[in-house]
């Protein structure tokens, strides 16, 4: 009777993931064009910048900020290093740069090219919700939820 009992149990657990990961596959496929690439990143995502040519396309997240080519959607990289949510993403107008803002409250700023980590800003106290560039590049503005605008 336990073993009936188990197997039973064990079946109905693999039948309930597979429905689960049948609803998901949906969901994210739903309303799409034929084209459409269903799926950037991953996790939630707070927010989605183009690159000022529109090369690259920078996504932040619960995880990190992916870099995709905007042509292909390949992946070009993740970058990590914020210990709380990515909450914002902006490329400088020379596309050299790309500024972070996270719930940890600071910003870093990534060679846009390469991923690599240059600098993190701190002075939030809160949370950082928006970050971005001048027309000319010269001055990075930031917003948080502590009010301040920096």
């Amino acid at each position: 009777m336990r073993n009936t009992l188990s197997v039973i149990l064990s079946l109905l657990s693999v039948v309930a993931l597979f429905i689960q990961s049948s609803i998901a596959e949906d969901l994210t496929q739903s309303n799409l064009p034929e084209s459409a690439i269903a799926r950037l990143g991953k996790g939630a995502i707070a927010e989605i910048s183009y690159s000022p040519h529109g090369t690259r396309l920078a996504v932040a997240g619960g995880i990190g900020i992916w870099l995709y080519d905007a042509a292909t959607g390949a992946e070009i990289a993740l970058l990590t290093g914020h210990t709380r949510f990515a909450t914002s993403v902006a490329f400088s107008p020379d596309e050299r740069t790309l500024a972070s803002g996270s719930g940890d409250t600071t910003i870093r700023l990534w060679n846009a090219r390469t991923g690599v980590h240059l600098r993190t800003l701190e002075g939030h106290t809160n949370s950082v919700t928006s970050v971005t560039f001048s027309p000319d590049g010269s001055i990075l503005a930031s917003g948080s939820v502590d009010s301040s605008l920096r």
